[in-house]
């Protein structure tokens, strides 16, 4: 028995020594309480803390080294925690971009603050890239790895350095993945521009037509092919958004994008569905698809008299909000 408290003795001496421990300390005030207790959990962790009347706490974690939220109420941050930790925070459960924090600990989490602040602005919003030209699109992510790399992670932990580096180099790799479709879309695409243009495609009444054809007049087209089943299920509402807008000024074009082998079928189901508007099959010319950036159908655009676009993604036959874009545009 002796010889078994001598070793737990020895074993606490050696930890005490090296200084480990297998929880992490929490302290310090919140203040404006939402609540008399913060929260701090992850996915797999949870534990409340209570807080004394003027906002002041102190409680130990045994914890996972990782990222967690600390909430009071309804408002929350995010916090980096590990086992050794004697990290004290001041905050305002009102607004936790004030948060300070001191101890052992501190580093990593005013990296962390600092780095959460950059995200506030545009600096990480995808949508301030893709409307650049290319020249500008690259001075704009130097000017982002130049930003994020600037904020000092001495004495952070390596573990949270390491996962905000690699969320940089993800977002980076998205937006350099997806600029080329995303700027097409957002200024190639944008409303005003001139519409991509079909050209001399077969009309299921004879003859061939082109949307120069039909200016003067607004377009309304639905890119579909028969074998599509959520196409088939808009046309029921085009056909009853066509009759409630017959004699108007707008046209209402089809274009089929099913292969040569099933024109016959194209045409067999325009006849039994009784479809109306002006219906063209586009066969193997995908230059109107290629030229709208169309991944998916049924597609819906809506081009003005002048062969400008107007909603390069327009609302559905289904959708009330077409209507209101019709009248909006006084039809």
């Amino acid at each position: 028995m002796k010889k078994i408290i001598i070793v737990l003795l020895v074993s606490t001496l050696f930890i005490s020594c090296n200084g480990t421990k297998e929880y992490a300390t929490l302290s310090g005030k919140i203040n404006n309480l939402q609540t008399k207790k913060i929260e701090v959990a992850s996915k797999t962790y949870s534990k409340n803390i209570e807080l004394n009347d003027d906002g002041t706490f102190k409680d130990t974690l045994k914890i996972k080294k990782g990222l967690y939220t600390l909430s009071n109420g309804t408002d929350k941050t995010i916090i980096f925690l590990s086992n050794g930790y004697n990290l004290k925070i001041n905050a305002d459960a009102t607004d936790f971009s004030k948060i300070s924090f001191e101890g052992k600990g501190a580093e990593s989490n005013n990296y962390l603050l600092e780095r959460i602040k950059l995200t506030k602005g545009d600096l990480f919003d995808p949508k301030s890239y893709f409307s650049l030209e290319k020249d500008e699109f690259n001075t704009r992510l130097e000017h982002f790895k130049k930003t994020t790399s600037s904020v000092n992670s001495k004495g952070a932990d390596s573990m949270i350095v390491a996962m905000i580096e690699n969320d940089d180099k993800r977002f980076i790799d998205y937006i350099k993945k997806n600029y080329e479709a995303k700027y097409t879309s957002a200024v190639r695409l944008a409303k005003g521009k001139p519409s991509p243009k079909f050209k001399n495609l077969e009309n299921y009444n004879g003859g061939k037509t082109s949307l120069d054809d039909l200016k003067g007049k607004y377009v309304y087209i639905d890119v579909w092919a028969t074998w599509c089943g959520p196409c088939k299920q808009q046309i029921p509402f085009l056909k009853q958004v066509e009759e409630k807008y017959h004699g108007k000024n707008i046209e209402f074009v089809s274009i089929s994008t099913d292969r040569k082998n099933k024109y016959e079928t194209w045409r067999k189901m325009i006849k039994d569905k009784k479809m109306g508007g002006i219906q063209l099959f586009a066969g193997d010319d995908n230059s109107f698809s290629i030229a709208y950036q169309i991944t998916g159908i049924p597609r819906f655009i809506l081009v003005d008299p002048n062969g400008n676009i107007v909603d390069a993604n327009a609302p559905r036959p289904s959708e009330p909000r077409l209507i209101a874009l019709f009248d909006s545009l006084k039809l």
